[in-house]
């Protein structure tokens, strides 16, 4: 199985970095940074990582719902066998992702994610609006 950021510009680097710092150097996370140079064809630049890939399971995440990236990865969808592709990508989502993968090898793919998105999902919060004083509100 395979975990793949791809965003404009340099973010997927970062959070594939900052994620490998966190959860240890895992070789199934990757990262694509579309956009920095003159290879600005996203297509062929997915269809490279989907050749030197094929067969593998692989978790998309990109940053922005609706973009270029995120785009070119839907219309395959429906071709690519094993590719499951999420968007918002967040340094939490990806470390939860690879520590469900790490501690569920055999689970469901997509019950991997779903867990992984609900768990990000709660760890939004708008922190001018925590009552620091309480000692009720977890951090």
């Amino acid at each position: 199985m395979k975990i793949l950021c791809m965003s404009h510009g340099e973010m997927a680097g970062g959070v594939v970095q900052s994620a490998k710092l966190i959860v240890g150097d895992v070789d199934y996370l990757e990262h694509i940074n579309a956009y920095v140079d003159e290879n600005n064809d996203v297509d062929k630049l997915i269809d490279e990582y989907l050749r030197k890939n094929k067969g593998e399971t692989i978790i998309v995440v990109t940053d922005i719902f609706g973009g270029s990236v995120n785009n070119s990865w839907l219309k395959r969808l429906n071709s690519v066998k094993n590719l499951y592709l999420v968007s918002g990508m967040s340094l939490q989502l990806i470390i939860q992702l690879v520590l469900s993968i790490d501690s569920q090898n055999n689970a469901d793919v997509k019950k991997i994610i779903k867990d992984a998105l609900a768990l990000t999902k709660q760890g939004f919060k708008f922190c001018n609006e925590i009552d620091l004083n309480s000692g009720t509100d977890e951090f």
